[in-house]
């Protein structure tokens, strides 16, 4: 509505502009002093017809730059989450062994199978093993338990064979610790010993 206003009113400048000009005698002079109203009105009606132009110009520009800036956001999570998925699938595998290495139950059976396990393949022939449960080991702030047992093994081998039980042992997928272990001579059998090996297991719930 203003703009209208101000069309109204350089029409009726350009109108008086031409009543007020003097009576020239030669047909030219009064063209070309036409012409220069013509050039004055005309710049004023490009200045309104502008401005608007401008304006929407300005805008669309601000708005490119902030798409631009949004763009560059989403690119960068979207890179973010193909590292983070490209991780995840190299350490997939690993998952199930992250699992078994503290189990959610105390799995005395399955430990029992693989000492059994690592003793044979070690030519450690075991004699005795047990196991008994025992207190909290542990809570975290997310109020998950940690347990733990403690578990005894009494077995008999030479000493290269005892080492390397042991070793094997300590790298079963189980999260073991060692506490003690006592070898001695196995009476009546030269060359092999007798040894017992205490030890505790982790577990959650």
């Amino acid at each position: 509505m203003k703009q209208r206003r101000r069309v109204i009113e350089v029409k009726t400048f350009y109108n008086k502009s031409l009543e007020i000009l003097p009576d020239f005698g030669e047909e030219r002079t009064r063209n070309f002093t036409t012409v220069i109203l013509t050039l004055i009105a005309l710049s004023v009606f490009g200045l309104f017809a502008i401005n608007p132009t401008l304006s929407t110009i300005a805008k669309l520009e601000k708005e490119i730059v902030d798409s631009e800036v949004i763009k560059q956001r989403l690119d960068d999570k979207i890179q973010a989450l193909a590292s983070l998925q490209e991780a995840y699938n190299r350490l997939e595998g690993d998952i199930p062994l992250i699992f078994e290495a503290v189990p959610n139950s105390p799995a005395v059976t399955l430990l029992t199978g693989q000492i059994q396990a690592v003793a044979r393949d070690s030519n450690i022939r075991i004699i005795q093993s047990r196991s008994l449960e025992t207190d909290l080991f542990k809570e975290d702030a997310m109020s998950q338990k940690y347990y733990s047992y403690n578990f005894h093994i009494t077995a008999e081998g030479t000493y290269e064979d005892i080492l390397r039980f042991t070793e094997n042992i300590i790298n079963i997928q189980r999260v073991l610790s060692i506490n003690t272990t006592h070898i001695s001579e196995k009476v009546g059998e030269p060359g092999v010993l007798e040894f017992t090996l205490e030890g505790i297991a982790y577990y959650k719930k």
